[in-house]
Parts: structure tokens; sequence; C-alpha cells
């Protein structure tokens, strides 16, 4: 798509002609002949034709010129942003294989930067929890619980003896191998019994584990932070951990212990271990925890088990798993928390984070010319902000430099320089210190990096530069990966950006900031909405309902996960007044359903037409843009007409009437029994209600040649009630 420049003054030959002969009768009232023959309107006619050629030259306004504009108005556009992931390694070497940090991983062309160091061993992980047992309802269920209670030791029965406590029967529960699993459900730790992670360390009959005493081990946690579907701002309960709150999204973290089981016979089961580093903010993101292990290590014998009570870990009812078990370790909060460990989709070791970027080795810029203005691009781009380091030789050696956004506040003897990190362009001022001549300027170091190209898929990194020994993957998609703004889009959002000043007053500032997240698609912020009362006007609050660029769970009715609404509070929060209780919440759907009977006109083909109303529907109630009723997705509460859906289906080329009239239903709440797809009724109705924070979801339509089927019934499955049975007949073997 071509860019459109603006057009800043488009007046033609004809129009400047024409005012130049309006202004005669004011300055010359004398002169009355205005006929084309006439010298002085000859004179006029090339003046015209100079301004306009004056004009055309002035339309084309170079880029440079343009961004020099946006600097003096402190407006820059927004930078490519890098993409993150987390990686684990995998190697045989019983002594282990460290990495440091800067480490490069390749995805293709695509290379990444290891974040941090990490010492890989050989060494597998799988978690655990003791998720509460169902109720035993048949006698081999109460066989076996009096079995595990005869197991129990001596200490725990005379627990229930003398204390009275009812016992509490529990399974493990694992956490999946897999994060992306479609078929495994995340362990909500939060719902078992003691409310604690359980992490198995094992390892081969060639690795005993003397060799971690004393060391670090590096473990990657994947938190799953969808949020619960169906979204309801209404009903949800008062334990949801759904905080919507900006200042809970963007809290400290909660306290966590890590401990080490030291076997069933030591006189204290649990050693507590000192956390080196927690990018999980207290297990409540994904990121990776680096713990260190005792000069103890391994606690206890290969394959030892406990006895099953409160502070034992889970037994496994895999005999080849438990074989190579050679140290539990084990996750929970304080009891002065009043938090939990949520929902957890997957624990790796030897885990750490990376960046979609390089480092750039040391590079001389030039020598400088004691000009002001004076410019030095830099060989790769674009640069990350704050990472270049940038030196000048004088004549007392190489003296830093600090990067600034603008000249307006430096003196005639600061050090300073601007950059341009989409062109990678230094730049030096007129009112500050500038490189004199024969100066040599250099970079000693800067990363670049960043773009779309960086969000690579589970599985994509494979290869490591300068390590040996070592194996490499990403189990987690790279995500957070975005291009630089056009210098067109900064063009555009000029008028709102010199209006709002990077501060969020009125609802549109909070929308349009919303916006500047990556991730987020659309954005709409309601004055006195609180999401506790949201029925109830609440003076000074704000909630901001957020919608997500994509959403692979549900795409028609995308919702946000927590960690976008943290980046979304967290680039907020600091921008909103101090008076304003401000909510970062995700919007609410209403299920619907639509049924179109249509009848095709003669020479159209009756399934294209078909596909074409359902698809005019779809996109017609899509709550993203471009779709929607104005472009900018369906309103939020903006109720559903079927007058209005009958209107836009009559668009489609080649029909040539409804059967009937649009069929349109809610779904009720389910009556019980089943799932909510089948114990849930439909209710036709000519119009659907919304509230001001809801938006549709299509959860079904159907299109037929002829009357209208019954809405949220689909096209009908074979094997439905009613149908035959078929039975097919086998060959014959003699």
């Amino acid at each position: 798509m071509p860019l459109i420049g603006p057009i800043l003054d488009d007046r033609t030959f004809e129009q400047l002609r024409d005012e130049l002969v309006k202004r005669i009768p004011v300055y010359a009232p004398e002169w009355t002949d205005h006929n084309a023959s006439d010298p002085g309107i000859a004179l006029l006619e090339l003046f015209a034709h100079l301004g306009e050629s004056l004009l055309f030259r002035f339309n084309q306004l170079p880029d440079a010129t343009k961004v020099a504009f946006l600097r003096l108005l402190g407006v820059r556009p927004r930078p490519a942003l890098t993409s993150r992931t987390l990686l684990v390694l995998e190697t045989e070497r019983p002594d282990g294989i460290q990495m440091r940090r800067g480490t490069e991983a390749r995805a293709g062309a695509v290379v990444f930067e290891t974040e941090d160091e990490v010492v890989a061993w050989p060494l597998e992980t799988r978690a655990y929890g003791k998720r509460a047992a169902d109720p035993a309802t048949t006698p081999t269920e109460v066989r076996r619980r009096r079995h595990a209670l005869a197991a129990l030791p001596a200490s725990e029965h005379d627990r229930i003896r003398q204390d009275g406590p009812d016992p509490q029967f529990y399974v493990t529960a694992a956490v999946p191998v897999d994060p992306l699993d479609p078929d495994t459900a995340p362990l909500d730790v939060s719902t078992t019994l003691d409310q604690s992670l359980w992490v198995a360390m094992l390892a081969e009959d060639t690795v005993d584990g003397t060799t971690q005493r004393g060391q670090t081990l590096f473990l990657g946690v994947a938190l799953d932070e969808e949020l619960p579907r169906p979204f309801d701002l209404v009903a949800r309960t008062p334990g949801d951990p759904t905080r919507m709150r900006a200042d809970d999204l963007i809290t400290d973290p909660p306290g966590i212990l890590w401990e080490l089981w030291n076997g069933p016979t030591a006189p204290t089961s649990f050693t507590t271990l000192a956390v080196l580093g927690d990018t999980t903010r207290g297990l409540t993101s994904t990121g990776v925890v680096s713990v260190a292990l005792p000069g103890v290590f391994p606690a206890h014998l290969r394959g030892q088990s406990g006895d099953g009570g409160a502070t034992s870990p889970p037994p496994l009812d895999d005999g080849s798993l438990a074989e190579r078990v050679i140290g539990w370790l084990r996750a929970r909060r304080p009891s002065d928390e009043n938090d939990a460990i949520h929902r957890v989709r997957w624990v790796g070791v030897n885990a750490v984070g990376a960046v979609q970027a390089r480092t750039a080795v040391p590079e001389l810029l030039g020598t400088g010319t004691g000009d002001a203005g004076q410019t030095h691009r830099l060989t790769q781009r674009p640069v990350l902000a704050g990472s270049l380091r940038l030196e000048v030789e004088g004549a007392d050696g190489w003296r830093p430099w600090t990067e600034v956004e603008d000249f307006s506040a430096s003196g005639p003897l600061d050090r300073h320089y601007t950059l341009d990190a989409e062109a990678g362009l230094v730049g030096f001022g007129t009112r500050c210190r500038v490189p004199r001549i024969g100066e040599r300027i250099r970079a000693v170091s800067y990363r670049y990096g960043g773009g779309t190209a960086g969000n690579v898929p589970a599985g994509a990194v494979t290869a490591l530069t300068g390590v040996a020994g070592a194996k490499v993957r990403n189990p987690l998609p790279a995500t957070g990966g975005t291009d630089a703004a056009s210098l067109a889009d900064a063009l555009d959002a000029l008028p709102a950006e010199v209006h709002r000043r990077d501060r969020a007053v009125t609802a549109d500032d909070f929308a349009a900031l919303a916006l500047q997240v990556p991730g987020v698609q659309r954005a709409e912020a309601r004055p006195l909405l609180h999401p506790d009362t949201p029925t109830q006007p609440a003076a000074g609050v704000v909630s901001v309902l957020v919608f997500p660029t994509e959403d692979l769970r549900d795409p028609g009715a995308p919702l946000p996960d927590l960690a976008l609404l943290r980046r979304v509070a967290a680039h907020l929060n600091p921008r909103r007044l101090v008076t304003t209780e401000l909510y970062v919440i995700p919007p609410t759907y209403i299920d619907i359903a639509v049924s179109v009977g249509v009848r095709a006109r003669v020479g159209y083909q009756a399934d294209a037409v078909r596909r074409w109303v359902e698809l005019i529907l779809r996109q017609y109630l899509a709550p993203l843009p471009p779709y929607g009723p104005d472009g900018a997705g369906w309103p939020l509460g903006r109720a559903v007409r079927r007058a209005e859906l009958e209107a836009v289906a009559a668009q489609v080329e080649g029909l040539e009437y409804l059967e009937d009239e649009l069929l349109l239903a809610r779904r009720s709440a389910p009556t019980g029994g089943g799932t909510e797809e089948t114990s849930a009724v439909w209710l036709p109705l000519p119009l659907v209600p919304l509230r001001p924070w809801e938006v549709p979801r299509l959860a079904g339509i159907t299109v037929v040649t002829g009357p209208p089927l019954p809405p949220g019934t689909g096209y009908g499955t074979p094997g439905a009630p009613g149908d035959p049975v078929i039975v097919p007949l086998l060959p014959e073997v003699c």
C-alpha cells in the first residue's frame, strides 16, 4: 500500500488566479478590465503560475524535515520492540556446561541472545501437586483409603487420635510436560491440599548428583495467564485471582519459599534454599528462578520416597521415574501471604531467558570536524534504546558521552548526543560541546534488533553459537516483537500526541495510550465503571477494556491474558491523575446465534451467496477493527437488532430475498447437566440488549437455502438423535 504524503496547500493555478482577480476592486477600484487581453491580468496569471510551482515544491516536503518537526514537538515514533522467550539446554556431561550471558542462539536467520548466564546439568524435572481425591463411592475406593491410612507412620495416627482432624486423601496431579499440549490442563496449585508445587529432579544412573553440591539450579516456570472462559464481569467470584485494579496488576511480587526435602529420616524435613534470581515475579508470570543447592545435596538416597504425609512429596505412579529421583523441591507461599500459586503449565530445568537482539562489536564512527550538527551513522540498526555506549577521544584520552532526547537542556560544556534508533544515526547539537577537528568517535557497544520477525514458534530455536556439548530448544513461542511505527503513523498521531502530552486525563487519552502497548488491537475507556459494582456509577473511576490483537483459543471473541493486562496497567498507571482510580479489564462477551434463509437470484450460485451472507454477518458482528458497523469493531453496549442484520445481509450481490425473517437468539444460562453448549437454551429475540461493557460473540450462524433453521442448532451432524444407526457389514472370512 503506497504512503500518501500530506498536502499542505492544494490550491491550483485557477484558484490562485481567481483569488488575485477578486482583490483588484479592493486595492485598485479604477481597474475595471479583467479580461485575459489586459496586460495586468497577464501579469497576475504569471504570478499565479509561479505560485503554483512553489506550492508543488512545498508539498514535496522531505522526510528529514518531517522528522525534524516531530522532534521539535517532542514526538518520537514508537521504536521496534524485541521478542522474548525461554531457552532450555540439554547436556549429558556429568560436570555440566556453563553458558555465559550474551550467548547467541538461532532460529534460522533470527538471532537471540541469552539475558543471563546458565549452568546446564544432566537433569530433568517433573512437577506435581497434591490434588484432593474424589469422594469414595465404591467398596474398592473405601478399601483403598483404608490401606492408605494403615500405611501412615505412627505419628500421623497419633495426630488423628489426639487432634481429631478428618484425614484428607489426595492423588498425585502432574504439571504438563509439554506446555502447549491442548489435551493436558495446567495444575492449579491453589486448589491442592498443601498449596505447594513439588518439583522432582530426575537423573540417569550415571549421575549421582554430587557434582551439583553448592551449585545453582535454573528452573524455568510457565504460568497459565489466560483468563477463564466465559468471562463475566458481573459474575466474578470474590476469590477470582484476576485482579483488575492497575495498582494490583503491577504491585510488588508476593513472597515465595523454595525448599529442599531432606528425606523421611532427617531431623528436619526441609532445607530452605537461597533464591539468587527470579524473573517470574514470585511465580506470577513466566520466567526463570535460580536457586542455590546446599552442600549436602543430594539429601536422600536415589528413589527414596516419603510416607505420604503433609511434609512428604507426592508418590509417583511411574516406577521408572521414581527410581530416577535424586531430589525434591517444594515451592510455596509464606504463611503471611494472602495469595496462592495459581495455574502452572510447565516446569523445566536448565532454562534461561533470551531476547531477539545482537550485541555489535566496537566500531569507529569517524572523526570530528568541529562543526555544529555533525552526524555519524552506525553500521547496524535498529538500535535498542539505552544500549549505546559512545566515547570521543580528547586530549586526556577517551571520554564517555551521554545520550539525550534533545539539546534543549544542554550547556556549552556538556558532552551530549542524540540517537535516531531506527536509522542508527548519532547527532551532535549546536548548544553543547561537539567533537573537535581530529577527535575520533567510537561506539564501544550497542545492541540492535527487534521486529515481528522475532516472534518465532515453539521449537524454532535449535542452534547455539560457541557452545559444544549442549542442545537448545524453546518450549514456548517468542512473543513481544513489533516493528517500528512508520513516519506516516507518527504524523497521523501527531495532533493527539501534542494535545495529550503523554498524560491520561480524558477517556480518549486512556484509550489512545493503551493502544500504544504492543498486543493491543482495541481499547475502550469507560468512566465511572467499577468492576466490582458495574451497574452503579463510581466517582473517580476509569476502567479500560482491552482487546488483544489475536487469541488462538477463540479468534472470534479474543480475550487478553494477564500478561497483557499487566503491560497495559504498567503503561497507564504512571500517566494517570493521582485522584483517578484505574482498572484494566477484559470485555464480556454475550453469546448470540443467527440463522438465515436465503434465495439466490437466477444465474448466481447458491453456495457462493450463502458463504457471502455468512461472511458479511461475521464481519459486521466482529469485535476487532477493521470490522464492525463503523470499522472499529462492534461498539460496547450497542444492542444487536434483527432488523439491522437483515439489512446487512440484503446487501449481498446475488441475493434475491430472505426466506421468512432472520432469526436472532441469545444463549440463556445452563439448566444443569451436561456441558454449557448442550445444556444452554437459545431464546429467540428481536433485539439482544447489551450492557456498557459487553459485546456480542457469534457462537453460531447458519445460512441455508430455504427457510432458516432453528438458531443455535448448526447445520446438523451425522449421528444426531433420530438419525438411523449405520452398521457396516464386514466380509466373511473362512
